[in-house]
C-alpha cells in the first residue's frame, strides 16, 4: 500500500498566478485552442472591444485572452476599470468550451468542468459575465472585495459592485478575507466546496475516461492502465490525484482502497454538515 507522502511530493507545488492558485502544475500551453496569433490579435483590442468581448466570450481560451490583454495593456485605465465594475451585476452566462485543467469547484460539482487532478484554480465563476469582470478587476488592481460564484445573489453582486466603485473613486473599502485553513497541506483543496467537487469528480463519467485514455496513449503509448501497482501511468487517471487529496484532507496515512467513489459519496451525504476543520492537525473531522 503506497503511503500518501509519496503522492504529496508530486502534488504540493503551487504558486500565485493571476491572483489565484496552481494545483500541482499549469501553464498557458494547457489552454485548448489557444494560439500566438490569437494572443497577438487580443493585444490590439480597445477597452470598448474588450468590454464587449467579456460579455460574449464562450471558451476558456477567449476568457484568458480578455484577461491577459487587460492586464498587459489597461492596468492603469480608470475608465476601463469602472466599466468592468458596471458588469459585476450582469448574471448572463455562457457555457465555456475547452476547459481542460481549469478548476472552478462549483462548475465541477455541476458537471460543467471535468476535474483532471491539477490545473489553475479560480474562485470566480467565469461562466458568468460578472464573474469574468470581477476576475479581471482583481488581477488589474490586486484587490479582492469578494467573489462572484454560481450562487451569488442580486444583493451580494450589488454590494460587490458598490465596493469596486467606491474603491475606484479613492474611498477606503475593506477587503474580503477568505476562509483560512491552518496547517492545511494543500489550501487549494481544503474548502468544503472543493471536497464536494472532488467527491463528485470520482463518480463515473465517460469524459473522464476519455481524458485517461488519451493520456495513456499520448504519454505512455498504452491502450489500457497497467495492472502493476505504482506505475506512473496511474496519474493519467484524475482519480489517482483525487483519492490522494481526500485521504490527506481526512488524515489517512495510507491510501485506503476500501474508500472507493461510492464510499466517499455516502460519506459526504451523511456527514457534510458535520465536518469541522482541526486547526492543529490540518485535517477535517466529523463533529457531533
Amino acid at each position: 500500500m503506497k503511503k500518501l507522502a509519496i503522492l504529496l511530493i508530486l502534488i504540493t507545488f503551487g504558486q500565485e498566478l493571476y491572483s489565484q492558485k496552481l494545483l500541482t502544475s499549469w501553464s498557458q500551453q494547457d489552454i485548448e485552442n489557444y494560439t500566438k496569433e490569437m494572443y497577438d490579435d487580443a493585444q490590439k483590442l480597445t477597452t470598448t472591444e474588450l468590454l464587449a468581448k467579456n460579455i460574449n466570450d464562450d471558451s476558456w481560451s477567449l476568457v484568458f485572452l480578455t484577461l491577459n490583454a487587460s492586464v498587459n495593456n489597461y492596468k492603469e485605465n480608470e475608465d476601463y476599470l469602472i466599466e468592468l465594475a458596471k458588469q459585476i451585476t450582469n448574471v448572463e452566462g455562457t457555457k465555456l468550451e475547452g476547459t481542460s485543467r481549469l478548476i472552478i469547484w462549483d462548475r465541477i460539482i455541476t458537471g460543467d468542468i471535468i476535474f483532471e487532478g491539477k490545473g489553475l484554480v479560480l474562485s470566480n465563476d467565469l461562466y458568468k459575465v460578472g464573474g469574468r469582470a470581477n476576475q479581471i478587476l482583481q488581477n488589474l488592481t490586486n484587490k479582492n472585495f469578494g467573489y462572484v460564484n454560481i450562487n451569488s445573489t442580486k444583493e451580494e453582486l450589488t454590494k460587490l459592485q458598490e465596493n469596486w466603485l467606491k474603491y475606484l473613486s479613492d474611498k477606503v473599502v475593506q477587503e474580503f478575507s477568505p476562509i483560512e485553513y491552518p496547517n492545511a497541506k494543500i489550501a487549494e483543496v481544503s474548502s468544503l466546496n472543493a471536497i464536494q467537487a472532488l467527491i463528485t469528480s470520482l463518480q463515473d463519467n465517460p469524459k473522464k475516461d476519455t481524458i485517461t485514455k488519451n493520456c495513456l496513449q499520448n504519454v505512455y503509448k498504452l491502450e489500457e492502465m497497467p495492472k502493476e501497482k505504482g506505475s506512473s501511468a496511474s496519474y493519467c487517471n484524475p482519480d489517482t490525484y483525487t483519492y490522494g487529496y481526500l485521504g490527506m484532507l481526512f488524515g489517512d496515512e495510507k491510501i485506503d482502497e476500501k474508500k472507493d467513489s461510492k464510499w466517499w459519496l455516502d460519506f459526504w451525504t451523511e456527514n457534510y454538515n458535520k465536518l469541522k476543520w482541526n486547526n492543529d492537525l490540518g485535517i477535517y473531522e466529523v463533529g457531533k
